[in-house]
């Protein structure tokens, strides 16, 4: 208890920075340095600096921008408009340096940065190919059919491999290509009716390929050279939603539709542990956060004397999940059509978050080195986006409100805007330097700097107890 105050005079300090006025939908983003932070406003980027917050360069496309992204050095950063078929590419360390791709006549579905950020992968409408472009040379890599689903590629966490899937005579397969020169070595097929996504493992070049939606969906693992490795297959459901690899490589963790997660070992790709997310909780087991109802209404009318505010620990009786589905409000959706949404590993690996479709309101977060489901928080928003902190145990949470809620091992917060509900708070991007929040909106950006929380007490001073699965 002495530690969940503690932390929480340390947060009184939070700062929120005045509201930047950015195109409707168009998200900015920190330099993956963390140095800079960029946003657009009409056909213009602006780049500023995260401390000062002064102007770095600002650069002029020829369209409105529909989404812009650095690249993994930060030298470069691309602005797409997609209708166009455009994409411009600019350089912060040589401004007077600028690159034009034009995909006409069809529009632009994605793009990606290659490792070596001299590199742009773009795949156009309908999925018909894959244009290489290099800033390096004038040559261009053409990738024909990439499968049109939304994982249809995978860079191994090397840098070295691009694994992309295709369909042809009918049959799931997957080609590896080098990074060096984007020459196939390597094409096989894949034993799915219908693949939905590859993920490499951030350890092995080992891909994760994923059948979500036929009658006995599975998971198989394949070497680069087109070895499969180990399968996990469950029968009589309708299917996988989310597939994640812990940071090191040694735990995959698996959603399906009717909100089951299950925690594969990566030496065998045998069942370590699974959870029903539809079970009794018990509140004398797991620590249940609930915002305070009078927050709630001070929210509402616009009178808040705090900037921040602890959650409250619920007390009593066992309760099923379906309560909390109530308390949330009715959800119209069906499980078949929900499931687990996402499913994401903290960067030290010690927690497991969880959002369910049938509970748009409430978060699971587990503890993987208990095997044991450690909090389970409910908020009065559905929860838009969900942002691990890139080196400690903190979890940021934004639910469409004013306000910006935090987790850590010891406590939930609730931190209020100064923005009112004019400008709700859509998603949060943690600073990969700096202990500070860059938040969207619908039509503004704004960034909240924190003060070093200490977590070193987060296990001692908890109150928290778990429950087995």
């Amino acid at each position: 208890m002495e530690c969940r105050y503690r932390q929480k005079s340390q947060l009184q300090s939070t700062i929120f920075s005045d509201l930047i006025e950015q195109n409707a939908d168009v998200k900015s983003y920190f330099s993956p340095n963390g140095l800079n932070f960029g946003y657009t406003i009409q056909c213009q980027l602006i780049l500023l600096d995260v401390k000062s917050q002064k102007i770095v360069q600002k650069f002029i496309c020829d369209y409105p921008v529909d989404c812009f992204e650095w690249s993994p050095d930060s030298e470069l950063v691309y602005c797409c408009m997609k209708k166009q078929g455009s994409i411009q590419v600019w350089s912060l360390i040589n401004p007077a340096w600028r690159c034009k791709i034009m995909e006409n006549p069809l529009a632009i579905a994605e793009v990606y940065w290659a490792p070596d950020s001299r590199h742009l992968l773009v795949i156009n409408e309908f999925h018909l190919k894959i244009t290489v472009w290099s800033f390096v040379s004038t040559t261009t890599a053409i990738i024909e059919n990439p499968k049109p689903i939304k994982n249809c590629i995978c860079f191994s966490y090397c840098e070295r491999y691009l694994a992309v899937t295709e369909r042809k005579k009918c049959e799931d397969c997957i080609s590896i290509y080098t990074c060096d020169t984007y020459e196939i070595l390597k094409f096989f097929p894949v034993e799915t009716k219908d693949l939905s996504g590859i993920y490499f493992s951030p350890s092995d070049l080992i891909l994760g390929v994923l059948e979500a939606y036929t009658e006995e969906p599975k998971v198989a693992f394949y070497s680069i050279d087109g070895r499969i490795l180990g399968k996990y297959v469950r029968s009589s459901m309708f299917g996988f939603t989310t597939f994640s690899w812990n940071p090191d490589g040694k735990l995959i963790a698996i959603g399906d539709y009717f909100g089951m997660i299950t925690i594969l070992n990566s030496s065998n790709y045998e069942e370590i542990f699974s959870y029903q997310e539809n079970e009794s909780i018990d509140c004398e087991k797991t620590t249940v956060y609930k915002i305070n109802p009078k927050s709630v209404e001070h929210e509402a009318s616009g009178d808040v004397s705090s900037t921040l505010e602890l959650f409250e620990v619920r007390k009593g009786k066992p309760f099923v999940l379906a309560t909390l589905g109530n308390l949330s409000e009715k959800n119209k959706c069906k499980p078949a059509k929900c499931g687990i949404k996402t499913l994401g590993f903290s960067h030290c690996g010690n927690y497991l978050l969880s959002l369910n479709g049938s509970f748009p309101k409430v978060l699971f977060v587990f503890d993987i080195n208990t095997l044991m489901l450690s909090s389970v928080i409910l908020h009065h928003h559905k929860i838009k986006d969900v942002s691990w902190h890139p080196r400690k145990s903190l979890l940021a949470i934004c639910c469409s409100s004013r306000n910006v809620n935090l987790w850590m091992p010891t406590c939930c917060v609730s931190l209020w805007s100064p923005f009112r509900d004019e400008c709700p708070i859509f998603s949060a991007e943690w600073c990969s330097r700096e202990d500070c929040l860059l938040l969207n909106g619908k039509n503004f950006s704004a960034i909240l700097y924190l003060p070093n929380v200490d977590l070193s007490l987060s296990r001692s001073g908890s109150s928290t107890k778990d429950i087995n699965f």
